[in-house]
């Protein structure tokens, strides 16, 4: 990044995997989130490739910039809390659930 005070983002879907009491397959719930790359870009292309979308937002301030960091950070929550309710409708008596895994 060229300026301290950019943030590259980018789209990826997030998996949770869990298991319904009384059930042995495990189930899926997929979401689209947006991810703040932390790292630079061409560390993005050599984890994901070229071809994988992402926007460098730029900033004028630190300020601003952690502020936009935050509300993509509390995006992310708010769809995490959304699925872990979700999955606590199906269950109703509590499930195995794991942490998000990321499917390219």
């Amino acid at each position: 990044m060229s300026t301290p005070f950019e943030v590259i983002t980018y789209e990826d879907t997030v998996v949770f995997n869990y298991t319904l009491p009384e059930q042995e397959e495990p189930e899926q719930i997929s979401r689209e989130l947006t991810l703040v790359w932390e790292e630079s870009l061409e560390a993005l292309f050599e984890a994901y490739s070229p071809e994988k979308p992402y926007q460098i937002h730029s900033f004028k301030t630190q300020r601003d910039k952690d502020r936009f960091i935050q509300s993509v950070e509390d995006k992310t929550d708010e769809i995490i809390d959304a699925v872990e309710e979700e999955v606590s409708q199906h269950t109703k008596f509590g499930y195995n659930y794991t942490s998000p895994t990321y499917e390219d």
